[in-house]
């Protein structure tokens, strides 16, 4: 009797060695998950961002007559192109995106990928362009060269107010990055 219970008080051990180490494993996953990792996506800020797009430009021949607008409402018109180039040696997106002055709203353009923002403009307001957009700090490294399926998130804020409306748009469009 004494031999059997030596191999269930081993037995015990191992059990205890084993599950000693998966709680570790487990401890060490949650520190990683909670503070190497990558972060997420990038926020839509509740209100329009106070620096205006660097790279925006004024529409050429763009006439600035405003569309009707609904009580409490906005009312937007878009220009755009589906296709975005990602050079990762300067870290910017190539696109084509424009706020034509009839709309009377002010935008914030997202790039996402796989539902993560990579792209995230300044205020555009009505009657500005852009065809050269940052991409967010560290984005390139979640990329590589190829093709990827996205989308253009358009966020709209009032201009007067600053508050971001109810509403945003996602155009899917098609992303190549090159190195």
């Amino acid at each position: 009797m004494g031999k059997h219970e030596n191999q269930k008080q081993d037995k015990t051990k191992w059990l205890i060695l084993l599950l000693l180490l998966i709680t570790l494993l487990a401890v060490g996953v949650t520190v990683w998950a909670l503070f190497f990792r990558d972060t997420g996506p990038a926020l839509a800020p509740d209100y329009a961002p106070q620096e205006m797009e660097q790279h925006a430009e004024t529409i050429p021949d763009d006439t600035g007559d405003k569309m009707e607008n609904p009580e409490g409402g906005g009312a937007v018109s878009l220009t755009y192109s589906n296709k975005v180039t990602i050079d990762l040696s300067d870290k910017a997106a190539s696109l084509y995106f424009a706020n034509p002055g009839k709309s009377n709203q002010d935008m914030v353009i997202q790039i996402s990928i796989q539902d993560t923002v990579i792209v995230q403009s300044g205020t555009l307001v009505p009657g500005q362009q852009v065809k050269l957009l940052d991409l967010l700090e560290g984005a390139e490294k979640q990329l590589s060269s190829g093709g990827y399926e996205g989308k253009f998130v358009v966020l709209y804020y009032d201009p007067d107010s600053g508050e971001k409306a109810m509403v945003n748009t996602e155009i899917p469009i098609t992303i190549n990055v090159v190195g």
